[in-house]
């Protein structure tokens, strides 16, 4: 992705980034478009009034024309406070609605990217492409297009009224605006690399503090706060000298840019004083010349200080542009999963995460429909890599997997997904109620089907202790590791999948939680194939049928019985000797 981002940035691709946002929101477009143009007219009338009350006063002009002019002169002046309020009101918020638009695109676009692809990178700097990209983008939604359009329009009146005073001062100011014009376009794309380098320092800077923060009770455990404050200075440091970098080029531009007015000014009020001179214009005329002078400061200021922002708009872009560019190796298919018990085959089923490093290595397992398999083996084995090539949150390397002997590259992803149902130790609990922690914010499940579910798997008491019963707010760490579980458990529940996988759901749990733990175990397998990764002996004593994986290989398969009778079986072997010293 950091290879793409000195790339430079098509005006196709800001008129593509345009009309894709900003098409679902056309009304309000042209609406700001109508404040904008009326505040341009309203501003260009404004020296016209003055220049008209000046002339007028020095020839003695009727009283009734003074006040007039006044009269309009004031309501000029409000007039453009309530369209600067309005306009901006108005770009605000369509900003804000198109980035935001953005901003769910590009998380959508990140959730559904592989598994791989999140291995490779932290949640805080995913959080920066997301948040800090887009944000940098605001501004051009908000202010860029509104602005430079406006300016543009603006700086083409305000020469078009000085050439209709002059053609010469309109003659000079107009070669004035092609100049500072070729200015700022050569200076457009100094700042990028800078801009670009200082999201980058960010990025790096955001996903320190997750990672550093998610492991906090390890960093204070082990007396490594000091080691982390001093990665963290460094990492800060670097990031600090991104910005200074980047603020120190925009200033210099800036810079350019205040001279160019100074030069313009001056020329134009020295010609103004000169046609003075000549009886070529009045004293009126060369207010009117000043104030469009001055004018022109603020067309070329703002295209100037938008240019500034747009390059910042443009790092970002680059880097949304080059994130979207990322797709998923991972295919959906079209196919529907079949309803009912799902029976599961692997076929020669190898697979690793990093070339040179295989993790299962010609796995062949076939699990019929409505049985409990228990998944034994070492940690690190290969158990759960297994478990993850069904739900394809990978691939496979070679050979294939069938659910309901149905290739999965053949069914779509959410079809898969919500006919099989994953339980692991370490449960997410969200910042929320109970009721959307059960439901994960789908808001069409209905309450009565979420009682149920709880009551099935004995969690009527647990929800009854509960102050506002499914409207309770939870959080994460604000639950026993028994609870976090069971809430696990009535998710899948309610799902209704085909195929459930647990692993391990006794784990770590005093008696009195796993015998609650065991009966919902129980409710959520009925009538449902299941895989269990199993490390305690209670959990195997449950199951149908037992594969033992070692070293990415099945070493043995068969019925929980047969193995469990013949003593010259692994799993006879494991009995004997304990399931844990083998798992450990």
């Amino acid at each position: 992705m950091a290879s793409s981002i000195h790339e430079r940035v098509s005006i196709r691709a800001y008129a593509d980034l345009l009309g894709r946002y900003l098409r679902p929101y056309a009304p309000r477009v042209a609406l700001l478009a109508l404040f904008i143009f009326s505040g341009i007219g309203l501003r260009l009338a404004y020296p016209q009034v003055v220049r008209f009350f000046i002339d007028t006063a020095r020839e003695g002009g009727a009283h009734e024309d003074l006040m007039w002019a006044a009269g309009i002169y004031l309501a000029i002046g409000l007039g453009r406070q309530v369209v600067f309020l309005t306009g901006s009101y108005l770009g605000q918020d369509l900003g804000w609605r198109v980035t935001n638009t953005m901003r769910g695109d590009l998380a959508d676009h990140c959730l559904r990217l592989d598994m791989g692809f999140h291995n490779e990178r932290t949640p805080g700097e995913l959080v920066e492409r997301v948040d800090g990209d887009t944000t940098t983008l605001s501004n051009f939604f908000s202010q860029f297009s509104a602005q430079v359009v406006g300016s543009f329009f603006l700086l083409l009146g305000v020469l078009t009224l000085v050439w209709r005073e002059d053609w010469r001062i309109g003659a000079a100011l107009g070669v004035f605006a092609l100049v500072s014009f070729a200015v700022i376009n050569l200076t457009r794309s100094l700042a990028v690399p800078y801009y670009a380098a200082e999201r980058e320092g960010f990025s790096k800077l955001f996903g320190f503090l997750e990672e550093r923060l998610a492991g906090i009770e390890d960093v204070r455990t082990n007396g490594a706060v000091g080691f982390i404050l001093d990665r963290f200075f460094r990492v800060n440091r670097d990031a600090f000298g991104r910005v200074v970098r980047s603020e120190t080029m925009g200033a210099a531009l800036r810079a350019v840019i205040g001279i160019l007015f100074a030069g313009g000014h001056a020329l134009a009020m020295s010609m103004g004083i000169w046609l003075y001179q000549d009886g070529v214009f009045t004293i009126g005329t060369v207010y009117l010349i000043f104030e469009y002078t001055s004018m022109l400061r603020f067309p070329l200021y703002q295209i100037s200080e938008q240019i500034n922002d747009l390059q910042r708009a443009t790092a970002g872009l680059k880097r949304i542009e080059a994130l979207h560019r990322i797709r998923p190796r991972i295919t959906d298919g079209n196919g529907e999963t079949p309803s009912g018990p799902l029976s599961v085959e692997f076929d020669d089923v190898s697979f690793d995460y990093f070339p040179g490093s295989p993790v299962l290595r010609g796995v062949n397992l076939r699990l019929e429909a409505g049985r409990t398999l228990g998944l034994l083996g070492r940690t690190g084995g290969g158990k759960t890599t297994l478990t993850r090539l069904l739900i394809r949150f990978y691939d496979v390397d070679t050979g294939q997997i069938s659910l309901g002997d149905r290739p999965l590259h053949e069914l779509s992803l959410r079809s898969l997904r919500q006919r099989v149902g994953m339980v692991t130790q370490d449960v997410q609990i969200f910042r929320a109620t109970v009721r959307e922690n059960l439901a994960l914010f789908d808001e069409e499940t209905d309450d009565d089907v979420m009682l149920a579910a709880l009551d099935s798997l004995g969690m009527t008491a647990w929800l009854d202790s509960l102050a506002d019963g499914l409207d309770t707010p939870i959080a994460p760490g604000g639950l026993s590791a028994g609870e976090s579980q069971l809430l696990a458990f009535a998710r899948v529940f309610l799902s209704d999948p085909g195929v459930v996988v647990l692993d391990e759901p006794s784990s770590r749990l005093d008696p009195a939680t796993e015998r609650q733990i065991d009966h919902a175990v129980r409710e959520l397998l009925r009538g449902r194939t299941a895989i269990v990764i199993a490390h305690h002996l209670d959990t195997v004593r449950r199951v149908d049928d037992i594969a033992i994986l070692d070293g990415g290989r099945i070493l043995e398969t068969g019925s929980r019985e047969t193995l469990a009778s013949d003593s010259a079986s692994r799993f006879s072997q494991l009995l004997t000797a304990g399931l844990e010293e083998y798992t450990a």
